[in-house]
């Protein structure tokens, strides 16, 4: 049997520039997610720590960050013996200026790390265990050459990994974007890709092959980074479990600011949808009808909501504005907007209650709204 703990795309010295000046916490979490995915690794005395890329984000990464990871390395190897087995990413790709050919010596001073790719090594073999993990390290950013093209199991080895840094060629992806395809999966124990920052099971054809995603988040639009996986290789076939090791998590909230008269009042919604957390990382859109004598000001709205999350992040804007008398006054007549909003403007004069005003008058807005082709209904 062979344990993996199998991750990718951790990107330490992000420069994380969405996050403002939480950017630097942030960035220090990556480098306390790497120490988490060590402590893991020792933890399950897994057989290898396997990276499938962009360990850093990019080919000359800060100096403290590559000691850091160095000596997270080291520290593992001390704990359990655990080998490092790292392919180099789109970020970081292999070429005599990257991360890996200019610390070449520090790498290889512990023994303990192996960078497939690096002077032309193809493949890791760990003898004790029976696995054998292969794998093409990208060259450059952008490459429509095939990740996993001309790599085949050793039928030597019982357990056979190959790895992979890029786009499974069934989703719309560009060609040039480190292509990989479900049908070079066949033969192998597991594939372990990276590259897509959100967890995503791939197996195909009775192959386990999983994205891990990104262990901590890097970008707004990532609801599914935070995990490892721990993969499990026996007779029985393979097992990869999600286990999260992320701090920071992602929540999205839609705010409709249909009758809403000041920002408080927004605000009160969030915090009732999502309740406040210093390791939420919130982001928001809005909808509905917003009425005219209400400015949303993002940054306003940011700083209302910023001692209750990590981070505040204002995203797309589906409102519509009320509109006044003389703008509902304006519209023209000869277009079917125009005469919706003067039916609608005598049913609202002739109401008999305030309710049925106040019904009328939504009734009114949304509808010039829709007419106008805004989505204010969800």
């Amino acid at each position: 049997m062979a344990k993996l703990i199998h991750t990718a795309d951790i990107h330490l010295g992000a420069p994380l520039g969405w996050l403002g000046t939480s950017a630097e916490r942030q960035r220090d979490q990556l480098r306390t997610t790497l120490t988490r995915i060590v402590d893991l690794a020792a933890t399950e005395r897994a057989d290898c720590l396997l990276i499938a890329g962009d360990l850093f984000d990019s080919q000359s990464p800060p100096a403290s960050d590559v000691r850091h990871a160095i000596q997270e390395f080291e520290r593992l190897r001390a704990a359990s013996g655990t080998p490092v087995v790292i392919l180099p990413g789109s970020h970081d790709y292999l070429g005599p200026a990257s991360v890996y050919s200019t610390h070449r010596k520090d790498f290889a001073r512990h023994g303990s790390v192996s960078i497939l790719g690096l002077d032309g090594r193809p493949s890791v073999d760990l003898h004790a265990v029976g696995l054998s993990i292969r794998g093409a390290a990208p060259m450059s950013n952008r490459s429509s050459a095939h990740q996993l093209a001309g790599l085949v199991p050793d039928p030597s080895f019982q357990h056979n990994v190959v790895v992979g840094h890029g786009s499974l060629t069934t989703a719309p992806v560009a060609a040039d974007d480190h292509p990989i395809a479900p049908n070079e999966f066949a033969g192998w124990s597991y594939v372990a890709l990276g590259h897509w920052h959100s967890w995503r099971d791939v197996s195909s054809g009775g192959t386990t092959a999983i994205y891990p995603g990104a262990p901590e988040v890097i970008a707004v639009d990532q609801t599914g980074a935070g995990h490892v996986a721990v993969v499990t290789i026996d007779e029985n076939g393979t097992e990869a479990k999600r286990h999260r090791v992320g701090q920071r998590v992602i929540s999205e909230v839609d705010v409709d600011l249909t009758g809403v008269t000041e920002l408080s009042s927004i605000a009160s919604r969030v915090r009732s949808e999502v309740p406040p957390d210093a390791d939420t990382i919130l982001r928001l859109s809005f909808s509905g009808l917003l009425s005219v004598g209400l400015g949303i000001d993002p940054e306003e709205l940011r700083e209302l909501l910023s001692g209750d999350y990590f981070y505040v992040a204002t995203g797309s804007r589906g409102y519509h504005l009320r509109l006044d008398e003389t703008e509902l006054e304006a519209l023209p007549e000869r277009l079917v907007v125009g005469r919706f909003a003067r039916l609608m403007k005598q049913r609202l004069d002739s109401a008999a209650s305030e309710a049925e005003r106040e019904e009328a008058e939504d009734a009114l807005q949304m509808g010039v709204a829709l007419l106008h082709g805004r989505d204010v209904l969800g």
